[in-house]
């Protein structure tokens, strides 16, 4: 290759010609530092000299203002692949729920170099975004994808792969904001004939601290430990979460407010008593085949009940009961309705279901044991 003169004397572009008479333009500039403390100068070459002045005046500029990031080939889904392999120390259940939330990005965009991608790019993406068989994304799912992106390319930014956050001023998908009619729940009346109709069953105890608005998880992760029989509490210290197939997480609550303890009424007591007398019966049953879990959800064997099978019963037992088919999710939604219909203050729901209030407890003050025990008494309309 042929070196010429410089295109001009205030700027250090090379007009270069190859042996086949191609002719490129080349600078070189300094990017920054190493990590041995020497220079870090690079060249950059081009095809034309518009392009090559309009980088040369871009590359300065940014090494000037700090802004400059070095050309890199990342895609999209090996950004993906890199960043959710660093999340090493969240719960394996919100692992899987950003490795799902990941999967249209790295479908649809992964391929896309991540210093090519922008807010353009990403505006197509959501307004597109269907679920393989076809289905539009919810506002809500579609938020959650949305998020696990801005994090993904966040990191990216914090890294000095992209010079810019491209999702940063991404709008969100409009949710539609939800209220207690949007949502599919039992009416009291509802919730007492099941409650009736599962004082039969043999998890019945399980069923009632279902319907006073324990997560599915809280209910199989309680342990015998937690349980106060005598002073007619319950405490909330761990749950239990179906990650996979084959993979059940046991954690304790996310949030302070998640751990609390809960005076239980005197129907969830007797049952409970019923339930720990019958697991009793069943060890004895079982000899040393029996499963020691100290769990209060379990099988006759002792195994722990499975998240998934729990959610079967469920269903069996509603339809066996005569009364609308609701998820689990949506008892504890009757549980938080049938109090608030009662008039029990929301800084006192929220305290039941280890909710954030959407009002401060300086303003409703705070929660006393009294208050708790109304509370749960309005599920049933039963003294406490």
């Amino acid at each position: 290759m042929n070196e010429e003169k410089r295109t001009r004397r205030s700027e250090p572009i090379t007009r270069r010609t190859a042996k086949n008479g191609t002719v490129s333009y080349e600078f070189r500039a300094d990017v920054g530092v190493k990590p041995d403390g020497s220079r870090d100068r690079r060249r950059f070459t081009y095809r034309t000299l518009t392009e090559a002045r309009k980088e040369y005046r871009r590359i300065t500029t940014e090494v000037t203002s700090g802004s400059y990031v070095g050309r890199s080939r990342v895609t999209v889904a090996e950004h993906v692949e890199a960043w959710l392999a660093g999340k090493r120390d969240i719960r394996p259940n919100t692992l899987r729920n950003y490795t799902d939330a990941a999967k249209p990005i790295v479908r649809e965009l992964g391929g896309l170099e991540l210093q090519k991608l922008t807010k353009a790019h990403i505006d197509k993406f959501l307004g597109g975004l269907t679920r393989r068989d076809g289905r539009p994304y919810s506002a809500d799912s579609a938020r959650l994808v949305l998020a696990v992106l801005r994090q993904v390319t966040k990191d990216a930014h914090r890294q000095g792969i992209i010079a810019r956050d491209p999702a940063e001023f991404v709008e969100p998908p409009k949710a539609k904001r939800r209220t207690s009619e949007d949502l599919d729940v039992w009416t009291r009346e509802e919730a007492n004939l099941f409650r009736k109709h599962a004082a039969e069953d043999r998890l019945a105890a399980c069923w009632l601290l279902t319907l006073c608005g324990l997560r599915r998880s809280e209910v199989l992760g309680l342990r015998w430990k937690d349980v106060d029989l005598d002073a007619g509490t319950i405490t909330v210290a761990q749950g239990r979460v179906e990650v996979t197939a084959t993979f059940i997480d046991t954690a304790e609550p996310k949030t302070a407010r998640g751990y609390r303890t809960l005076p239980i009424s005197g129907e969830i007591t007797e049952a409970l008593r019923a339930l720990r007398v019958a697991q009793s019966a069943e060890r004895v049953e079982m000899g040393g085949g029996y499963v020691e879990t100290g769990l209060v959800s379990v099988e006759a064997d002792g195994t722990a009940t499975l998240p998934r099978t729990y959610s079967d019963r469920f269903r069996r037992l509603a339809a066996s009961a005569g009364v609308p088919a609701i998820t689990l999710r949506n008892v504890r939604h009757t549980s938080v309705s049938v109090m608030l219909d009662a008039g029990i203050p929301p800084t006192v729901v929220a305290a039941w279901h280890g909710h954030d209030p959407r009002m401060t407890v300086s303003v409703y003050g705070r929660t006393y044991d009294d208050s708790l025990k109304s509370a749960g008494a309005a599920l049933f309309g039963t003294s406490a």
